[in-house]
């Protein structure tokens, strides 16, 4: 239909689905614009992830390292609502009708995809290159949308290519 196509070099949406819980909804869009990126959107806030930033998040063992992460940045996000998170870091079954995402870039590939747990919806990041997965529930995801700068992530970038079995990062 003329007049509905993306401008060259304009961003569109690839992908789109929302995730719930008691206090409202997330929605997760894959954007595409020059390279692909993730948008967690609260309603509030929003924030977009390339590829890269969301294998780091995949290596995390548990939300711990990302509630510490904001906690001590003092950035618009609270770390106490991730450690607070009902849904486990790393379970959830994947939901039938919504779509499976990839996110990539010349470094890395994640997908993203919805599931659902017992104690509610979340997203699953995984690398399966890398073997690595975190499930991020609806406050995790309220949380990293309120993150302004996301060069906070970048401590994880100490050791560029994921955890390792060291005193400092634990066994993995």
């Amino acid at each position: 239909m003329p007049g509905t196509e993306t401008p060259a070099g304009g961003t569109r949406a690839t992908a789109t689905f929302e995730i719930s819980d008691g206090e409202g909804t997330v929605t997760v869009r894959k954007l595409v614009s020059q390279g692909e990126r993730l948008e967690i959107d609260s309603g509030a806030d929003s924030v977009t992830l390339d590829s890269l930033l969301l294998e780091a998040l995949s290596w995390q063992r548990d939300r711990d390292a990302l509630a510490t992460l904001l906690s001590e940045e003092s950035a618009a996000a609270d770390g106490a609502a991730v450690a607070a998170d009902p849904v486990p870091a790393d379970v959830g079954d994947p939901v039938d009708d919504a779509p499976e995402v990839t996110v990539s870039n010349e470094y890395s590939l994640t997908t993203v995809r919805k599931v659902t747990t017992a104690d509610g919806e979340g997203v699953e990041l995984s690398t399966h290159g890398r073997g690595t997965a975190i499930t991020l529930g609806v406050a995790s995801l309220r949380e990293l949308a309120a993150v302004e700068d996301t060069y906070l992530f970048s401590e994880w970038f100490r050791t560029p290519f994921g955890p390792e079995d060291t005193d400092l990062e634990g066994p993995l």
